[in-house]
């Protein structure tokens, strides 16, 4: 079976199923984010894949729910005063987590078979989809094992387990982009790129994206952006005090507050400064084929990412810029896969 006769046949229903998976899951890493932002994500203290789906319907269950949760070191060091109302809206919030995580599954899996009985799916889509449902499940556990780290003696959660569900998040999100483009054009296309070819300038773009969300995860694990609020300078130094502890060594990158905030406004600085440097170079001298309208658009959401970053920084991580900030950095990742995607088809 070839593309051509997907394409004929059964084009728009497999089409529309990619695409809907790919927002549900750039919608989960959004909710993921929030969450986090609401101090939300150790609110439910068990995992139960099937009976977990049921909240809470009186009172007697919610005081058993609220019960566990006093137990945790979380309410105990940092919500003790927490009253029921207060805790069902953080509750809620990790309750609607995990069922939009479950109703991904499912809409992975039922469309799946149906498409497998009926024959309109070919092994090039049987080789990507088990890459996926492998990742999948591991997204599962990952995402009980991160919370199991703030249950037990720290009230927060692990930053390198946070930072790896959040890897693993944008990494099936991005298979499934990539998945969608390809199929939209009927050309399966090898993501990496020759270190002298042209679109490795693009290439090395989306590797510094994805390196900056996933020190955004360490920001976000460690709290470090609570710190340090001003832009460019950290305590009116480029270079802050502390930045660098003996007894840490290594660890100072992923374990450093004053590390981590240094680490992720640079990388962050640094893939803007290339990025515009480069697409705006695009505009004078194409070298790359990229439709003009491709080269704005990651223009703007470039540049929007980076005021959202300092307006992070600047008001203390409040909700609303934080959250804008992750959602726009995979805007910003999804634009330039798609500009990526359009160089290797034209130089293909």
């Amino acid at each position: 079976m070839q593309f051509t006769e997907i394409k004929q046949n059964y084009y728009s229903s497999v089409m529309l199923w990619l695409i809907l998976l790919s927002i549900m899951v750039f919608l989960i890493i959004i909710i993921g984010g929030l969450t986090r932002l609401t101090d939300s994500g150790l609110s439910m203290v068990d995992w139960q894949p099937l009976l977990g789906t049921i909240p809470p319907l009186n009172f007697s269950q919610w005081m058993e729910v609220f019960d566990k949760y006093k137990l945790t070191p979380e309410f105990i060091y940092v919500n003790k005063n927490m009253e029921l109302e207060e805790f069902k809206f953080i509750f809620w919030w990790e309750w609607f987590h995990r069922f939009f995580a479950r109703l991904i599954g499912i809409v992975f899996v039922f469309p799946f078979f149906y498409f497998f009985y009926k024959k309109y799916l070919n092994n090039f889509f049987y080789k990507r989809f088990a890459i996926l449902f492998c990742l999948g499940l591991l997204q599962a556990f990952v995402g009980w094992w991160m919370v199991k780290s703030g249950l037990v003696n720290d009230p927060y959660v692990s930053q390198y387990r946070l930072t790896f569900h959040l890897m693993n998040a944008v990494i099936i999100y991005s298979l499934l982009l990539w998945t969608c483009i390809e199929y939209y054009y009927f050309k399966s296309m090898r993501f990496t790129s020759h270190f002298y070819s042209k679109e490795f300038w693009i290439f090395l773009s989306i590797i510094l994206v994805f390196l900056t969300i996933l020190s955004g995860g360490f920001m976000a694990g460690s709290h470090a952006g609570q710190s340090f609020n001003t832009y460019p300078f950290m305590n009116g130094k480029f270079i802050p005090d502390d930045i660098y502890l003996a007894d840490l060594g290594i660890l100072n990158i992923f374990e450093n507050v004053v590390t981590i905030n240094f680490n992720h406004r640079w990388l962050g600085t640094s893939t803007f400064i290339y990025t515009f440097l480069l697409f705006t170079y695009l505009i004078f001298n194409n070298f790359i084929k990229i439709p003009i309208k491709i080269i704005t658009l990651v223009l703007v959401v470039l540049t929007l990412q980076f005021i959202l970053g300092i307006m992070a920084l600047l008001s203390n991580v409040a909700i609303e810029y934080g959250s804008l900030h992750q959602t726009n950095s995979i805007i910003l990742l999804s634009v330039l896969l798609f500009a990526y995607f359009k160089t290797k088809l034209n130089i293909g």
